[in-house]
């Protein structure tokens, strides 16, 4: 490990094949932790298949936005975007997550304050909550692998970024299901951050020989503008390049670092654990080294830090947009069907 190299940046590094002789060792200690957890994935997707786990029925349509890496694929945005749209067409839905991350259900309330959000740790307990509260559609964030709870629809989201050649399962890669279970969805959305126009199609083109009988959808989701993460606070003028103190608790901050990079910043980044719960030192001690710098953030790390610093900080978060290039008509067709199938 490099001087000034943090355990989870090797760690994200050894995963693409890039850790060396050390990587190449622990490959081989790895390998038969990673036999275990695909051998327990197997059995426990044969099981749901054979319907031998059964998946509990919420009393309303279910929509699951899922991935089979580690983070860093865009469910928050996307599953935001149709929430939305959702709503637009006339429904009543909700967003229901783990709750493991308090930023995300903060996010999703920001993203629609007029769209309900329920976390439990049962996913079919929120369900039920949304139900209760007279919603008439679940939007489950983050629910691929929680076969638990029954959907109408899989909308599963492949990252252009993290599309690796070494499409190794957990602990020695990032992917937690194999390529191969992208055939349990209808709807494979190609989400790239960082990544151009080229790539993606290359990527949608690899998904479609995957999953024949889904509809791949391509997005982008769009660095759009910066704004104060103090909200009306004035933080000072909005930069516009120059030396930025980049903040990310993210599974995957390169993404986040090249949007801003494009934009003609000059990036120090800070990276954290995906989720992290910074703390007031933490918080304080960014400020000391951004100095005369202003720091930038994603909105999931502008829930939590503007609590902790001051209202006068030049802070920034990034905003995002789903921009879709391809097949949003087919992920249209899609929620109506899996909402109509449940009603009529």
């Amino acid at each position: 490990m490099g001087a000034g190299v943090s355990a989870r940046e090797w760690v994200t590094r050894w995963w693409a094949g890039e850790g060396g002789v050390p990587g190449r060792v622990l490959d081989v200690a790895a390998a038969p932790a990673e036999l275990l957890f695909r051998g327990g994935v197997a059995a426990r997707t044969l099981a749901y298949d054979r319907g031998w786990f059964a998946a509990e029925r919420a009393p309303v349509p279910v929509v699951s936005v899922g991935n089979i890496g580690v983070g860093g694929a865009g469910k928050t945005p996307v599953s935001a975007w149709i929430a939305a749209r959702l709503r637009e067409g006339g429904h009543r839905p909700a967003i229901a997550l783990r709750g493991y991350g308090a930023d995300e259900v903060q996010v999703h309330r920001e993203l629609n304050p007029d769209v309900p959000v329920f976390a439990a740790a049962r996913r079919i307990d929120a369900a039920r909550e949304a139900a209760a509260d007279g919603r008439d559609v679940v939007v489950l964030d983050d629910g691929f692998q929680h076969r638990a709870l029954a959907r109408e629809l899989d909308v599963v989201l492949v990252p252009v970024e993290g599309w690796s050649a070494r499409r190794r399962l957990l602990p020695r890669g990032p992917w937690r299901e194999s390529a191969g279970a992208l055939r349990r969805a209808r709807v494979v959305v190609v989400t790239r951050k960082s990544a151009d126009t080229e790539a993606g199609e290359r990527v949608a083109r690899e998904v479609r020989a995957l999953a024949p009988a889904a509809a791949v959808v391509e997005c982008w989701i769009a660095p759009t503008e910066l704004v104060p993460i103090h909200g009306e606070a004035d933080p000072g003028p909005e930069p516009r390049g120059g030396a930025v103190l980049a903040v990310a608790a993210l599974a995957d901050p390169a993404p986040f670092a090249a949007n801003l990079r494009a934009r003609g910043f000059e990036v120090e980044l800070a990276a954290f654990p995906d989720h992290h719960a910074f703390t007031p030192d933490e918080a304080a001690a960014l400020a000391r080294r951004a100095g005369d710098r202003p720091i930038v953030m994603t909105h999931k790390d502008a829930v939590k830090l503007r609590l902790l610093l001051p209202s006068t900080s030049p802070a920034w978060m990034l905003r995002q947009a789903v921009r879709f290039t391809s097949g949003e008509d087919a992920l249209e067709r899609a929620l109506r069907e899996a909402v109509r199938g449940r009603s009529s």
